[in-house]
Formats: structure tokens, C-alpha cells, sequence
């Protein structure tokens, strides 16, 4: 009766699994600079959009997280903190991964690099329809507030 069981269990899964791949998903992540917007010592390198997480597009979780951190003058974000995240905190443990694995680069090679105080915005868009929907709906996103309030 066991086997039986996990037969059926193991079945299921498999058959919700392969309908989860099936079914297109479109995924983005807006950046918004908070702060500094305008005038700032340092800019990503790769300035291509980041990657949807596969567990958040899996979980079909989508919102904004607001993060504070410091950028070093090696290059490196530290002190990475979610100021806020909505409608999961979740979102904000992926932001804060992503994050991390960014280099930056100073936008000016006169003079030293100095550290620098930042606040990103990450906006978090999936849909099924298609990308340029997903992205328009993400820009659209992005002038609503990302508070709990």
C-alpha cells in the first residue's frame, strides 16, 4: 500500500512538474537608483537586466524591494540591508543575493575611488503573456510606491 503511494505521490509530481515547463513565463527585474539619482561615484558594470530568480518565477512571486548598501572602493556592495519588501520578504533575501554578485565600476577614472552610500529600487514582473507585456507592466510598477503602508 506504500508503494503504492509514493507511486502515485511521485506521479504527481512529475505531471505538475512538467506542466510548471510547459506554460511560458516572462520575467524582469527593473533597477531604479533612489539615491544618489543623479551624480554618483559608481555604476554597474554589466548594466544588462538582471535575471529573474528561477524560485521566485517558480513560486510566481513578483513585488519590489528597496535596498540599502555600500559600495567599497574595491567595487563590492557591502552592508547590503532590504529596507523594504513587499509583498514577501523573500524578495528581498534574493535582492540581496543578486546584489552581492554585482561588480561596479566608478564612473570617473580621475582621482581615487571612494566608497559610496546607495539605494537601489528592484521591481519584480512576471507574466505569461509575453516580454514586452511583462516589461511594460514592470515600468508601470515601478511609480507605485514599495512600502507595507
Amino acid at each position: 500500500m506504500r508503494y503504492l503511494l509514493l507511486i502515485a505521490l511521485a506521479m504527481m509530481t512529475i505531471s505538475t512538474t512538467s506542466f510548471a515547463r510547459s506554460k511560458n513565463v516572462y520575467g524582469e527585474v527593473l533597477v531604479t537608483n533612489i539615491s544618489p539619482a543623479d551624480n554618483a561615484l559608481w555604476k554597474r558594470e554589466n548594466t544588462a537586466p538582471p535575471h529573474y530568480p528561477m524560485e521566485l518565477a517558480r513560486e510566481g512571486l513578483q513585488g519590489c524591494t528597496v535596498l540599502s548598501f555600500d559600495i567599497s572602493e574595491s567595487g563590492k556592495a557591502k552592508n547590503i540591508e532590504a529596507i523594504q519588501s513587499v509583498p514577501h520578504r523573500s524578495l528581498g533575501k534574493y535582492s540581496r543575493k543578486m546584489l552581492k554578485k554585482w561588480k561596479w565600476i566608478p564612473v570617473s577614472t580621475a582621482g581615487e575611488a571612494k566608497t559610496e552610500k546607495r539605494t537601489l529600487r528592484l521591481d519584480f514582473c512576471i507574466d505569461d503573456q509575453s516580454s514586452e507585456q511583462t516589461l511594460q507592466m514592470c515600468q508601470q510598477q515601478t511609480q507605485l510606491a514599495c512600502n507595507t503602508n
